[in-house]
């Protein structure tokens, strides 16, 4: 069956819808899944600037600080996005008609809560154990995520390939918890950042649909930083009455860069998801995650202690990737439609 042609190629502009019974390729897309590795890494660098950003000026001050700087970028540079305008006009209809749903455009509430985890909690945990933390939520549910049909392109069918690559990532999460030697009073924290992780999956599968329908990345990322924002002025409403401004701001110009990685790191996130799915990008982004925060964990020496068994399980993630960024193939014939729940 004849696929329709290709629009010309826009920056920020989605890729084309799969055609009626066109089967998902069952290959791996080397360049969606070096997307996903870099964006991991900007993701670690985030959450170590943010960390040491919260350690200066306490965790909320430094969460809503990073979150507004993305927004400010990204009205900044709103103006000189190709198809904006466009993109956020046929949302409104997308609404009406049921296409999308309301919690599809509230992305930003999760990774609002994502920095704020970064500024809370990051320092103490150190790059490794932070990033593996947040891997073990963002794998399991993007894993869900996929079965659902919550993201793009419809339900993908959890194969055995990407079961085994999902179980062997929580395999690399748990090792070195338990079996790195040190002083691990911190682990317990990692339930902090494995929630965010959770929110994270969720965060790419409803701006991945936003994507979807307005034909274009942006409006899902401004929208991200937009909604991330009202939640965290909030709490910095809350955190300056009860304990006021923070008396002492760190001098580093670096520590206040983390809202620039943020926006790396959305609009990275959702550029892929469409291409390789919420699972295979997780999966993507927790091998450069884990990676790039082995390395900066080596050189910052912060956080619980990490040796070979952290190297390991980096090693081991590597593997998961390999199986679990394959999409089932689908059969000739309509493609089915996500279920969504009802919010009645």
């Amino acid at each position: 069956m004849p696929t329709t042609p290709a629009p010309p190629a826009t920056i920020g502009a989605s890729p084309p819808l799969h055609h009626a019974g066109a089967p998902r390729s069952a290959r791996p897309r080397p360049l969606p899944l070096l997307g996903a590795l870099g964006t991991g890494a900007a993701l670690t660098l985030e959450s170590v600037i943010n960390g040491q950003l919260g350690a200066g000026i306490r965790p909320v001050p430094a969460a809503a600080f990073s979150d507004l700087l993305s927004l400010l970028i990204m009205v900044c540079v709103a103006p000189f996005l190709p198809g904006l305008r466009p993109a956020f006009r046929r949302i409104g209809p997308a609404l009406r008609d049921r296409r999308l749903r309301p919690w599809h455009l509230m992305g930003g509430v999760a990774g609002g809560c994502m920095v704020l985890t970064q500024a809370a909690v990051a320092a103490d945990l150190g790059p490794a154990l932070y990033a593996l933390a947040l891997v073990s939520g963002q794998t399991l549910a993007g894993l869900l995520v996929d079965h659902f049909g919550l993201g793009p392109g419809g339900a993908l069918n959890v194969s055995v390939r990407r079961g085994l690559g999902a179980a062997l990532t929580v395999v690399a999460v748990v090792a070195p918890v338990v079996l790195e030697p040190g002083d691990h009073g911190a682990v317990w924290l990692a339930a902090v950042p494995f929630l965010a992780g959770v929110g994270l999956s969720l965060q790419m599968a409803a701006n991945g649909r936003t994507d979807e329908v307005a034909g274009n990345a942006y409006p899902s990322v401004i929208l991200s930083f937009l909604t991330g924002a009202v939640i965290l002025l909030l709490a910095l409403a809350a955190d300056l009455a009860a304990h006021g401004a923070p008396e002492t701001w760190p001098t580093n110009p670096l520590d206040y860069t983390g809202g620039a990685l943020g926006v790396v790191v959305v609009l990275g996130s959702v550029l892929v998801v469409r291409r390789i799915g919420v699972l295979a990008t997780g999966l993507g982004m927790i091998a450069g995650q884990v990676a790039s925060s082995v390395l900066l964990g080596a050189v910052l020496h912060t956080g619980a202690a990490q040796g070979w068994v952290t190297a390991a399980s980096a090693a081991l993630l590597l593997a998961a990737v390999a199986l679990a960024s394959t999409a089932e193939r689908r059969p000739a014939g309509p493609v089915p439609q996500p279920r969504i729940p009802s919010s009645r």
